[in-house]
C-alpha cells in the first residue's frame, strides 16, 4: 500500500491562517518591546536620541512576548470564527495582554537576568495592545479570506467518506471546494483499470481539466495501484494526494470506524509517541507537571475537602477501579462531585452532561477540573498520565468492546487526565455517544506527541478559563 501524505491537526488552510496571525502577532510584540526599550532609555535614561540602540534586545523581551502568546492562546485569540468587532471582543483581548504581561514578569521574580523593568513592562502593555487590536481589525477585514479555495477532488467507497463534502462545505471559512467525486468500484471505473466520471473522463483528465490541488482516496480501499506512477507526478506538480481517514479527522477531529479497517489500524496506530525515548522524556514531563500542581494545589485541598463535606454526606475522596494501559486495573482518586453511593456494585451507570447526581460543589469542582486534582498522586506513581485518554470502568469496556470495533486500541497508552475527547466532545452517556467519543480516541492517539500534548494542555487551561469544562 502506497502511504499517502497525512491531513492532520497542524496542516491546512485554517492554520497556515493561524499562523500568519500568531508571526504578526510575536512581530508585532517585538517591535512594541523595542518601542518600550527606547523610551526608556530616552525619558528615564536621558540618552540622546542619536545613541539609543534597541537592539539586540535583552533576554527577558524573548520571555514577554511568549507570555503574550500563551495567554492570546488560552483567551481563544487565534479562532479564526471570532467577531473582532462584537462587543466585549476588546476587552478579551486586553484582559489576554494583562495576563500575558502577568506570566512574563512572574518568571524574572526567580531568574533576575531575564528583568527588563517596570517602565518596560508596563509601557509596552498599552502599545501591546493597540498594535495587537489594530492587527486582528484588519487581519479579519482583509486578510482572512485572501486566497482562492482549494479545489479537491474525493476518490471514495462509502457514504461515510462522502461526508467530507459535507464537512467541507460547512466550514466558514472556505478552505477548500468538492470539485468532484469519484465512487471506487461503481459504474465509472472501467475493465481497464481507470477510474472514470460521469462523463467517462479518467481520473487524471479530470484533475488537469478542473484544476485540482487535493485528491482525497479511500482508506479502506488504499491507493489504485494503476494510479501510482501517477502520483509522484500529481506530487512534484503540488497536488496533495491524502488518505480519505486522516483528511476526514483533520477536518471533524475524529476518525469514523467506516473509514478504517486492520490494515489502516497497522499503519497509522502501531506505536503511539514512537520511540522509547519519546516515551520517557514524556514521563519526565508528567513528574515534574505532577509535582508543580500538587505543590500549587495542596494548599486548597483542605478548604475543598471541608466544602464538599459540607455540602452532602460522605467522604471527599472518592475512589474507583478503571482500566488503564494495556487494561491494567488502576484505582484512581477524585474530589467526590457526586452523592455518596450514587451506584450500586455491578452497575455502571454513564455520567450525564446535566447529572441529577452531581452535587452543586460537585458541578463547581466539574467545570475547573478541581476533582481532578487527587489523580496527580496516580500520575506520579506512573499509573497515568497528565495527557490520555480516560481511564474506563471494565464492566463498560466489556459491553464496549463487543459493539466497537478496534475498541482495545484504547488501551495502548496511559489514561490521563485530559485529552483530545475531553476538549471536543460532550459527554458520552449512552452506547452510541460512546461510539463516537471512541473516533475521537482514534484520532487522539493517532496524532499523539509531545506537541499534540503540549496543545491538549493549552486547550484545557483555554476550557477552565472560559467555564467550558465537563
Amino acid at each position: 500500500m502506497m502511504h499517502l501524505h497525512r491531513s492532520s491537526l497542524w496542516t491546512g488552510a485554517a492554520r497556515r491562517r493561524q499562523l500568519a496571525l500568531l508571526i504578526g502577532d510575536a512581530l508585532l510584540l517585538l517591535l512594541t518591546v523595542m518601542a518600550a526599550v527606547a523610551l526608556r532609555r530616552v525619558y528615564i535614561e536621558a540618552a540622546p536620541l542619536a545613541q539609543v540602540r534597541v537592539w539586540p534586545l535583552p533576554g527577558g523581551a524573548i520571555v514577554l512576548v511568549a507570555g503574550y502568546l500563551v495567554a492570546l492562546y488560552i483567551f481563544d485569540q487565534y479562532n479564526l470564527q471570532r467577531n473582532i468587532r462584537r462587543r466585549g471582543a476588546a476587552v478579551v483581548l486586553a484582559l489576554a495582554c494583562a495576563v500575558g504581561m502577568t506570566m512574563a514578569t512572574s518568571i524574572p521574580f526567580f531568574l533576575r537576568g531575564l528583568q527588563l523593568g517596570r517602565f518596560v513592562v508596563l509601557f509596552h502593555l498599552p502599545l501591546a495592545f493597540l498594535a495587537l487590536y489594530a492587527w486582528r481589525r484588519l487581519f479579519f477585514a482583509r486578510l482572512l479570506r485572501f486566497a482562492r479555495p482549494h479545489r479537491l477532488l474525493l476518490v471514495i467507497s462509502n457514504p461515510v467518506e462522502r461526508g467530507i463534502e459535507v464537512e467541507l462545505r460547512d466550514r466558514p471559512l472556505g478552505d477548500y471546494e468538492v470539485a468532484g467525486v469519484f465512487t471506487v468500484a461503481g459504474p465509472a471505473s472501467q475493465n481497464d483499470g481507470k477510474l472514470r466520471d460521469d462523463q467517462g473522463r479518467p481520473l487524471e483528465e479530470v484533475v488537469r481539466q478542473e484544476r485540482i490541488d487535493t485528491l482525497v482516496f479511500s482508506a479502506r480501499d488504499g491507493f489504485p495501484p494503476h494510479y501510482l506512477e501517477q502520483a509522484i507526478d500529481w506530487k512534484f506538480a503540488g497536488i496533495g494526494v491524502y488518505d480519505a481517514a486522516n483528511f476526514y479527522g483533520a477536518m471533524t477531529g475524529r476518525v469514523p470506524i467506516e473509514t478504517i479497517d486492520a490494515r489502516w489500524v497497522l499503519d497509522h496506530l502501531s506505536q503511539p509517541y514512537g520511540s522509547a525515548a519519546v516515551w520517557q522524556l514524556k514521563r519526565l514531563v508528567d513528574i515534574l507537571l505532577a509535582l508543580l500542581g500538587l505543590a500549587l494545589s495542596l494548599p486548597f485541598w483542605l478548604p475543598l475537602v471541608i466544602l464538599i463535606r459540607l455540602d452532602s454526606p460522605g467522604p471527599a475522596i472518592f475512589r474507583q477501579q478503571r482500566l488503564g494501559l494495556r487494561q491494567q486495573p488502576v484505582t484512581i482518586a477524585k474530589f467526590r462531585s457526586m452523592y455518596a453511593h450514587h451506584e450500586e456494585e455491578g452497575e455502571a451507570a454513564y455520567a450525564q452532561a446535566e447529572d441529577p447526581r452531581v452535587t452543586r460543589v460537585g458541578k463547581w469542582l466539574r467545570k475547573t477540573r478541581l476533582d481532578e486534582l487527587p489523580q496527580l498522586w496516580n500520575v506520579l506513581s506512573g499509573e497515568m498520565s497528565i495527557v490520555g485518554l480516560r481511564p474506563i470502568r471494565k464492566i463498560n469496556a466489556d459491553r464496549l468492546a463487543q459493539s466497537i470495533p478496534f475498541y482495545h486500541l484504547r488501551f495502548s497508552m496511559k489514561p490521563g487526565l485530559t485529552g483530545w475527547p475531553q476538549i471536543r466532545y460532550r459527554y458520552a452517556d449512552d452506547d452510541t455517544s460512546h461510539l463516537h467519543k471512541f473516533e475521537y480516541e482514534l484520532y487522539h492517539i493517532q496524532n499523539a506527541s509531545l506537541a499534540f500534548d503540549l496543545y491538549l494542555m493549552l486547550k484545557t487551561v483555554q476550557q477552565i478559563v472560559f467555564g467550558r469544562g465537563q
